[in-house]
């Protein structure tokens, strides 16, 4: 079969599996996928914080790339019903241009831009993660979450299990290389290193069901998965 013909096969499919998204709040940024009527009318949103140590130091969250004015939480709007999609159909340049919560009319996915602002009187580290917290019916074999900080993208998944004497799985050049999870749950850890008073770093956090990817099947309907992202001071750095 020509590789023409796979990618036609593998494109229709991606298009008619039906996934329903929500985000649920946890305490820490949360990213859930799930059927939304288990969780009734709370089920959808995005909610992102600083802990209560570094907000009493001046370290704040906005959507707002000029406002002086920053909060301990964010939330987005709740997703209701998604497709399994794949990265080449995100909107990232509308994304970067929209603050807080983007919504996409042709696909629906989490995304939501924000900023990190120092408000305090000291140059600080931020360390800051992404960890699952609770995971139904597999869904994060699935999943693809794209972190960019001031522009520079990063993009994680759980890794592919391939049997031995099978291909790999095949992904489009155009897909950035994703690093895999550090562990089965915590999905990244990274550091904004000497971000002074008065300076902002500009986050877009995106996550989708990758149709590419070979474990988003009909397996995974119904499932649920749940992320937390915490910013804090790392004060072993400053």
């Amino acid at each position: 079969m020509r590789l023409s013909t796979v990618l036609n096969v593998r494109k229709l499919r991606i298009r008619n599996r039906i996934f329903t998204l929500g985000v649920i709040i946890t305490g820490m940024l949360s990213l859930a996928f799930a059927v939304v009527t288990f969780y009734g009318q709370n089920a959808g949103n995005f909610l992102m914080s600083v802990d209560q140590a570094s907000r009493l130091r001046g370290i704040g969250l906005t959507t707002e790339e000029d406002s002086s004015v920053t909060e301990s939480r964010l939330m987005s709007d709740p997703i209701k019903e998604a497709r399994d999609i794949t990265y080449t159909w995100l909107k990232l340049d509308e994304i970067d241009a929209t603050d807080g919560n983007f919504v996409d009319v042709d696909h629906e996915y989490v995304a939501f831009t924000f900023y990190l602002k120092n408000s305090g009187s000291e140059t600080v580290d931020i360390s800051y993660y992404i960890r699952l917290t609770e995971i139904y019916n597999n869904l994060d074999l699935g999943i693809r979450v794209l972190v960019i900080q001031d522009g520079e993208q990063s993009m994680y998944m759980k890794e592919d299990i391939v049997a031995p004497g099978t291909e790999p799985p095949y992904y489009p050049e155009a897909m950035p290389t994703a690093q895999f999870f550090l562990t089965e749950r915590m999905v990244m850890r990274n550091t904004v290193t000497n971000l002074k008073p008065g300076d902002y770093v500009k986050f877009s956090v995106v996550v989708w069901l990758e149709g590419y990817d070979p474990d988003t099947t009909n397996d995974i309907l119904g499932g649920m998965i749940k992320m937390e992202m915490n910013f804090t001071i790392d004060d072993d750095q400053s």
